[in-house]
């Protein structure tokens, strides 16, 4: 699994939107957004765009416009970020990219392509359980890092997940 920076930057727009919303009531700008992580403002525009698409965040127009979280803070999972921004969690290449047209169809036996599912569900399942508001409660240093900071390594059911946070 690799999370890659379209699904770090949603996530960590995602936290920044909600830190003010709970701290100050209001919405936040795509240029306030950008520059908070130091992001080219098109590149921040084009992940909120797939935040909003999403349903994780509304944009509001008018004098007071920008974007809000479309729902709490405890309802969205950082699944749900990730398959806004990336489109998926965690795709087998049996899917889309087989290695062998033939050992890799549908309609062929491999043991593998059961394992590889079951991964998925594991970390589905993990991702589920961590809302935006668990985010949101970790130490503030973790999670207003850049985007070169340290890596936290996840455990799922034993495995290893390089998470990129």
């Amino acid at each position: 699994m690799k999370i890659t920076q379209w699904g770090e930057y949603a996530t960590q727009f995602c936290i920044y939107i909600a830190k003010q919303e709970i701290s100050q009531q209001r919405t936040v700008s795509a240029t306030e957004v950008a520059a908070s992580l130091g992001v080219d403002q098109l590149y921040a525009q084009q992940i909120l765009q797939r935040l909003r698409r999403g349903n994780i965040i509304q944009s509001v127009r008018g004098a007071q416009g920008g974007y809000r979280l479309e729902r709490s803070a405890d309802e969205i999972t950082l699944k749900d970020i990730l398959v806004a921004s990336e489109g998926d969690t965690f795709e087998p290449l049996c899917e889309n990219r087989p290695i062998d047209a033939h050992k890799c169809a549908a309609t062929t036996h491999c043991g593998l392509r059961g394992v590889w599912y079951e991964l998925r569900e594991h970390i589905d399942k993990f991702l589920t359980e961590k809302t935006l508001k668990n985010l949101l409660d970790l130490d503030s240093e973790l999670v207003l890092l850049s985007p070169r900071a340290p890596v936290l390594e996840i455990k799922v059911d034993g495995i290893g997940v390089d998470s990129g946070i």
